[in-house]
């Protein structure tokens, strides 16, 4: 970790730690130490644990089918212009309408458990669908005047060229997917009230004005989004060590 960053997470602990001396209430700001400490018993509850991955796995099944169902129009678009044209309209809507309305539409539809893994999708797919578009968009001229000279069937195309054009894409924007997931699955777990997950702690620590659990909750996704971070780092970086490789 580099020194800047050590320092800025140091000041920020500091301000924290001020403040909560200054207000001396800890139903408003807890004490870090007394949220460290609660950290540490929830490691050792197993509910905990199933919390956690209740959250990850809803999260993350929205995540994956959104990133899956956006690679279709994409397909068909590099592949004919009839279908760019023909999902331009849904590009349009996405773009336009506000994510609580995606939340509300979910929990009417599917009820609390359910709206999870969907109210994700929702939020993630234009997202992913927009990025993808503008990936294909900015592809490189000269390219594109060789598929004209050199058609090739849809199948071909798809997998020999627009996956792996997209591979980056698919990195860097499921890198912020990832994190931005996990908040929007959390916000639905709330929303929803959930039996059990992040979000129902969440809610708990809020009925039961315990404030410092609810800052310990809140460490925990803090710390699972920067674990989300690293998984894609890692996969960008491999990434990277092959097109290195392929070049050579």
């Amino acid at each position: 970790m580099k020194k800047e960053k050590i320092v800025m997470i140091i000041l920020l602990i500091a301000i924290w730690q001020f403040s909560a001396v200054i207000v001396s209430n800890d139903i408003l700001i807890p004490y870090p130490k007394d949220v460290l400490f609660l950290l540490g018993n929830l490691f050792a509850d197993s509910t905990f644990y199933l919390s956690v991955v209740l959250t990850v796995v809803r999260v993350f099944k929205g995540f994956f089918l959104s990133m899956l169902i956006a690679l279709i129009p994409v397909t068909l678009s590099d592949y004919s212009d009839k279908f760019r044209y023909f999902f331009q309209p849904l590009q349009t809507i996405l773009k336009t309408i506000p994510n609580v309305s995606y939340m509300i539409i979910a929990l009417i539809w599917l009820g609390s458990e359910g709206a999870i893994s969907a109210v994700s999708f929702m939020i993630l797919f234009p997202i992913f669908f927009n990025s993808f578009m503008n990936a294909i968009d900015l592809q490189n001229q000269h390219l594109k005047d060789v598929e004209r000279l050199y058609p090739e069937n849809f199948f071909t195309k798809t997998v020999k060229k627009t996956l792996p054009l997209l591979a980056n894409e698919m990195l860097y924007t499921g890198k912020t997917c990832a994190a931005l997931g996990l908040k929007v699955g959390v916000m639905a777990e709330i929303l929803g009230q959930v039996k059990s997950g992040i979000g129902k702690q969440l809610y708990l620590s809020k009925m039961n004005l315990d404030t410092t659990s609810l800052f310990a909750w809140t460490v925990v996704i803090i710390l699972l989004s920067l674990c989300f971070d690293q998984l894609f780092n890692i996969l960008i970086a491999c990434r990277k060590r092959e097109e290195e490789q392929c070049k050579r």
